[in-house]
């Protein structure tokens, strides 16, 4: 249960958005380059220098270039540890 005990909020708004997740989040697009960039071992700084170029405006972070890389990487190995994904390959 929550009580309330004031309505009003106790901090302003936000002037900008940067750096907040709703405005850096990925499009559709920008994840196809970080996995086409990802399989070409390119690094996660470079990947993100590379979105910026492709969109001056874009907000995204490097964090979400990593969780993006961290995502394709669990769905290309599936349910399998990291380890077991390692001894199929070498089969």
């Amino acid at each position: 249960m929550v009580k309330l005990m004031c309505g009003s909020h106790n901090h302003e708004l936000a002037k900008s958005l940067v750096r907040h997740p709703y405005v850096g989040r990925l499009t559709k697009d920008e994840k196809i380059i970080i996995v086409d960039m990802t399989k070409s071992m390119v690094k996660p700084r470079n990947i993100l220098l590379t979105l910026k170029e492709h969109n001056v405006n874009s907000c995204t972070t490097i964090k979400q270039i990593y969780n993006a890389r961290s995502a394709y990487c669990s769905s290309i190995r599936g349910s399998d540890t990291k380890m077991q994904h390692l001894m199929k390959l070498f089969e």
